[in-house]
């Protein structure tokens, strides 16, 4: 169905609200490679091997001794991966490793996910599938309670660049108790090996259907990939990150301005994610819908902390309905050590680029996070 000349401004709006996630850093492969060679075939062989690496370790550079642990840790654990599920003894030891490490603590451009990587919040897991050639793996998950979160491996034979792997990446979906989710955000693709690319998906949810989904539970994701009839499909596990520092107003303030109207509907703080719910509205009731529609449609929201670090936009939605703008912006962040936010509505003008804005400064609301429970 084509979408209506509204709903293309408006998505290209979003679009260029948003900050595109560069790659995060690449695997040392080659290092690995090295190592997984080195590793001895038999017990006696690896007797021998452990006591002549004790005595010769300060001839290793840093990087070398963190691929032998790395790569001891993947054989004593290959049976534990296979399950889908780590122990969470395995878990610490394998996020102790450097190389191999949380997949979202390199992210750039999402403060939140980056946060939540560096603490190993995560969950550790190993659930793979494959069809014919191609195969996919899942390492990682992360569930704040806003946003679902996975790494995500693809082998495609025949892709020779991340842009013919994102060409032959058709959709990704994600089911739980029957009901399916999509429109998931990924980062740049990340080349891992031949025909082989990482990216790191996530996908914020309305606080309803979040708050349905409880501390644990299991989804089904789905790869579907193009020429080829049946998705690649496995079930992997998500464990809501606890934090004392979740803070939810319902409603929050409204601020009337000499043009516009804004209404802070919902303020959602969780452990990797700030959700913004904001409606607005023009002051002129008598303005025609043409004029409400270009007056509204170009507006956006920045969030800064009291520190002055402006909140990465990782995604959002809006709908004009019935004279109202009703938006739903999303933030990566970590707002544990904040006391308060600044919303800050603008106006974006010139080309898409998002560089210029005209900010709404009658229209700012500070948000005390001390006073929010």
């Amino acid at each position: 169905m084509n979408r209506s000349e509204t709903e293309q401004h408006l998505d290209l709006a979003l679009k260029s609200a948003a900050k595109e996630n560069p790659p995060m850093s690449p695997y040392v492969r080659t290092r690995l490679d090295a190592a997984y060679a080195s590793l001895p075939d038999t017990p006696e062989q690896t007797r021998t091997s452990s006591a002549t690496t004790r005595q010769s370790r300060r001839r290793f550079s840093p990087l070398r001794r963190t691929a032998v642990a790395a790569a001891s840790a993947l054989v004593l654990s290959t049976g534990l991966f296979a399950s889908g599920f780590v122990s969470p003894a395995m878990a610490d030891t394998i996020r102790d490793i450097p190389v191999i490490g949380s997949l979202f603590s390199k992210i750039e451009g999402d403060a939140g996910l980056k946060t939540a990587g560096e603490r190993n919040q995560g969950s550790v897991v190993q659930a793979s599938a494959a069809a014919g050639d191609s195969r996919m793996n899942i390492k990682e998950t992360i569930f704040d309670g806003t946003r679902l979160a996975f790494a995500l491996e693809l082998t495609v034979p025949g892709v020779k660049n991340a842009s013919k792997f994102e060409e032959a990446m058709e959709n990704v979906t994600l089911n739980v108790v029957g009901r399916e989710m999509n429109g998931f955000f990924y980062t740049k693709p990340t080349q891992e090996g031949p025909h082989t690319y990482s990216v790191l998906m996530n996908l914020p949810l309305n606080a309803a259907d979040a708050q349905k989904l409880g501390q644990h539970f299991e989804g089904t994701v789905s790869v579907t990939l193009r020429n080829q009839e049946q998705p690649l499909t496995v079930q992997v596990p998500f464990k809501r990150i606890g934090s004392s520092n979740e803070r939810h107003l319902t409603p929050g303030p409204s601020v009337v301005g000499a043009r516009y109207t804004l209404n802070i509907d919902r303020f959602d703080v969780t452990a990797s994610t700030v959700q913004l719910s904001t409606s607005l509205k023009l002051n002129d009731a008598s303005a025609s819908a043409q004029s409400q529609e270009a007056a509204l449609m170009d507006i956006a929201f920045e969030i800064v902390d009291d520190q002055g670090r402006t909140l990465d936009v990782v995604g959002g939605q809006g709908q004009l309905d019935r004279g109202a703008m009703r938006y739903v912006s999303n933030y990566g962040a970590d707002l544990s050590g904040a006391k308060y936010v600044i919303v800050k509505p603008y106006i974006r003008s010139g080309d898409d680029s998002g560089d210029k804005k005209n900010y709404l400064q009658d229209l700012e609301v500070k948000i005390d996070l001390d006073t929010v429970k």
